[in-house]
């Protein structure tokens, strides 16, 4: 439904003529996403339409939009850079926000380790400028394309990095916050005048509120701008790429090491993990077994990836690549002798595709620059559902969930209508030096193939019914009203704490709840399937 030609004016009033459109070929433009199908018709990729897009161009727009949405009772939603169909409108009589004016790098503090962004700062400009001054940032795993600010503060995410960066969401050090009334707030350090050092204080944290697990998703009002916490990178300040896309690969840095690794069973790759985390040798490390977890990575196109099977299915299905980062050359032959000694205490072996100038050099710049960027890593079929995940400690993660998803997929590959590469590609990293660790089940499927999208939809179920039951959940990854409360009562009942934060901050409930929670009896669900 269009807005009145008062309404329309009242916007148009707020950001300039140029900053507003309800043009329907644009308004159909953010409909239809990546990842994120109701079914496996065409018509099922498009959602909602939004009644305009408006493109604000600082905080005070941002803050005099959400209060239009108040007054006009209407639903607004704040979209960066897009990755998935929880960017999607849920409803009508709601409107876009597009962030993509508010693209600045606003400070890079080397001293206290952290940058202040605004919201479509990208992790590869953010990385980019922070390896010039000899720091890095954790780039989450849908990409180096994608925005930083909405990983940070409003959406789950992690990277082959966690292992020495944390989780996405614990390298948040506060925020400029536009909540869903439009009142202004200013959180950690910040908000008391002392800068953006902390997330916690001495002015207000509300890092639980605003991060919890997996961020509000555009439920909870607008960030404006964010710090993010740095780290220490001992590559070069120019990571010098070669190659034109999708072939990038580059250079091992002197004193870094890139190696894959395969053990015989997944607790001895458990306690490999053990004794990795605990030497704290590693700087990036994530699960590559399987031909369908790294094969489309480190491929350009699928005829690559064809003449290539035979090699790639070789790889063992319990191997993880491992890169260590030394500031000197001592420091990387303690490394080197301390890897070795662990794979051989853990019976593990070395992976000898791993050795391979191609793999190495393409897998190294994916683990260090964008981890499994879709648009490769799900190339061979062309979307993916993750039935079974979750996050605990290294033996849950890894000997439980993986080996759990290793026996409920196997149905479902032998029905030909999934992915089915002989091993399947799960991927997997632990975080915190060891101290706990996530895994995900990505099964490949068909988007535009009946058949297929219909058995994904039907694995997913399953492995939702599985997660109820167990200790593996795929809210892990979903994000939606429905999700909230049909899993939150495994989580200590966190639905309900959910429906009282949404209903203290965003009263007339107008920041989009789909993938967040709601305060009606609408059931949604944002990313049904992937």
């Amino acid at each position: 439904m269009a807005l009145t030609k008062d309404l329309y004016k009242e916007l148009e009033d707020i950001v300039g003529t140029e900053n507003i459109s309800e043009d329907k070929t644009i308004l159909e433009s953010y409909t239809c996403f990546g990842f994120g199908s109701r079914g496996p018709e065409p018509e099922d990729r498009y959602w909602t339409p939004p009644e305009a897009v408006i493109l604000p161009g600082s905080t005070a727009e941002v803050q005099a939009i959400v209060k239009w949405c108040n007054r006009r009772d209407r639903k607004f939603k704040a979209s960066s850079t897009g990755y998935g169909a929880f960017n999607t409108m849920s409803e009508e009589h709601e409107v876009c926000l597009d962030m993509r004016r508010m693209d600045r790098i606003l400070d890079i503090d080397v001293k206290n380790m952290y940058a202040v962004v605004e919201p479509y700062v990208c992790f590869a400009q953010l990385q980019g400028e922070a390896n010039k001054l000899g720091l890095n940032c954790h780039v989450i795993g849908a990409g180096s394309n994608t925005s930083a600010l909405a990983s940070t503060t409003s959406v789950h995410g992690t990277n082959t990095q966690a292992v020495s960066h944390s989780w996405g969401g614990r390298n948040f050090l506060g925020a400029e916050w536009v909540l869903p009334t439009g009142e202004v707030l200013k959180t950690g350090a910040l908000g008391s005048g002392a800068g953006w050092f902390s997330g916690d204080g001495p002015g207000p944290s509300l890092r639980g509120i605003i991060r919890g697990h997996a961020g509000a998703t555009g439920g909870l009002g607008v960030f404006t701008k964010c710090a993010i916490h740095l780290h220490p990178w001992a590559g070069p300040e120019d990571m010098k790429l070669k190659g034109i896309s999708p072939y990038y690969e580059a250079e091992i840095p002197p004193n870094f090491e890139y190696r894959l690794i395969g053990w015989n069973s997944w607790q001895e790759a458990a306690d490999a993990h053990h004794k990795i985390g605990a030497a704290g040798i590693a700087f990036a490390m994530h699960k590559s077994g399987g031909p369908g977890t790294c094969g489309p990575v480190v491929t350009g196109n699928n005829n690559e990836y064809y003449d290539k099977w035979e090699e790639l299915k070789g790889l063992p299905w319990v191997s993880f690549a491992i890169v260590m980062a030394g500031t000197s050359p001592e420091e990387h032959a303690y490394q080197v002798k301390t890897l070795n000694k662990i794979v051989e205490e853990t019976r593990g072996f070395n992976v000898d595709v791993g050795d391979k100038p191609e793999w190495k050099k393409r897998d190294y710049i994916n683990m260090i620059r964008g981890c499994f960027i879709p648009r490769l890593a799900f190339r061979a079929a062309g979307a993916f559902a993750c039935p079974l995940q979750g996050a605990d400690t290294i033996d849950h993660s890894l000997v439980e969930g993986l080996g759990k998803d290793d026996e409920f997929r196997r149905k479902y590959d032998d029905e030909h209508l999934l992915f089915n590469d002989g091993n399947n590609g799960m991927w997997g990293v632990m975080f915190d030096g060891g101290h706990f660790a996530l895994f995900e089940c990505g099964h490949m499927y068909s988007p535009t193939e009946a058949d297929s999208w219909k058995a994904g939809a039907q694995m997913m179920k399953e492995g939702h019914e599985i997660g109820l039951k167990t200790p593996f959940s795929t809210g892990w990854t979903l994000m939606g009203s429905d999700i909230n409360r049909t899993e939150g009562p495994l989580f200590n009942n966190v639905q309900n704490w959910m429906y009282k934060i949404k209903k203290a901050l965003d009263p007339n409930n107008s920041s989009d709840p789909a993938a967040y929670i709601s305060l009606e009896n609408k059931t949604f669900t944002a990313t049904a399937i992937m």
